[in-house]
């Protein structure tokens, strides 16, 4: 939840650079153009947060930060001029685009609009992940409820994996005539996953697969292989039962940063789910997927 995505660092230069085209507001004036109370134009040089002006435009140190996607991190600086020099291009950039007309572009705005909804959505998410109050013993309650989805059997498996029954079937003889199961998946098995390995999925718990073959892969013994075809899907398969063990737990300190973003990412979704209980939401035209 603290780490923002590359996706995000973008939108957040992009807010910062090209705020003066949103909102439906003139934007920030331009050298000829009069400023208001709230966006005084800086020319102070003597400013120590100012380290560059524009045509009359001030960048200042946390713009910097902002279009490096740092967060007021000191060593900024020590990268020399070229953080600077880019975003002194952009500006420049930004300026002659204003200068163009394109603030009042739709489909600028429309972006710029999604963008600063990106922005105001995802810190609120961070603001309700910082202000929980998590202790250990919702930590340890946490783990305990996770690691119930975890323990129970794994199951080591080969398949071939065929489109039409009669072709498992003819495959299925074979077997018992002797041939080797893995030789058999490499030759007709069309699972492009596992083909090559002759068909061996590796070490998998029965909900991560279809109900078909799970079942029947729970109902063999190990070195068993089906006594029928099992059609799922995908198609029908010959399953062969390599192994099986018991599901390995980690300890609660391998897995405890992983537990409080769940507990983080479940008060997001319980406010959401808030949030939209209280809300008054009208879909007339729902888009089509």
């Amino acid at each position: 939840m603290r780490t923002r995505s590359a996706t995000f660092v973008a939108a957040l230069a992009l807010a910062g650079l090209l705020a003066a085209c949103g909102n439906g507001d003139e934007g920030l004036p331009l050298p000829d153009e009069e400023a208001s109370e709230n966006d005084e134009v800086i020319t102070d040089t003597d400013d120590e947060d100012t380290v560059a002006i524009v045509n009359g435009r001030a960048i200042t140190r946390a713009d910097l930060f902002t279009y490096a996607g740092m967060d007021e991190d000191p060593g900024l600086a020590a990268q020399g001029e070229g953080v600077l020099d880019e975003v002194i291009s952009l500006e420049l950039l930004r300026q002659e685009a204003l200068e163009r007309g394109l603030g009042d572009d739709p489909e600028i705005q429309r972006i710029l609009k999604m963008v600063e909804t990106n922005l105001l959505a995802s810190t609120l998410m961070e603001r309700i992940a910082e202000e929980l109050d998590i202790t250990d013993e919702d930590v340890e309650a946490e783990y305990e409820r996770q690691v119930e989805y975890l323990r129970g059997t794994e199951y080591r498996a080969r398949h071939i994996l065929v489109e039409d029954e009669d072709s498992a079937r003819e495959l299925l003889a074979q077997l018992d005539d002797g041939a080797d199961f893995a030789e058999l998946a490499e030759e007709h098995s069309i699972d492009p996953g596992s083909a090559a390995r002759g068909g061996d999925l590796g070490w998998f718990t029965p909900d991560g697969m279809v109900p078909e073959f799970a079942a029947a892969t729970e109902a063999l013994e190990p070195g068993e292989t089906t006594d029928a075809p099992v059609q799922s899907q995908f198609g029908w398969h010959l399953i062969r039962l390599d192994d099986t063990r018991e599901a390995e737990v980690p300890p609660l300190d391998e897995v405890r940063a992983e537990i409080i973003e769940i507990l983080e990412s479940r008060a997001i979704q319980e406010k959401l789910e808030a949030l939209r209980a209280e809300a008054t939401i009208e879909i007339p035209n729902r888009p089509e997927n």
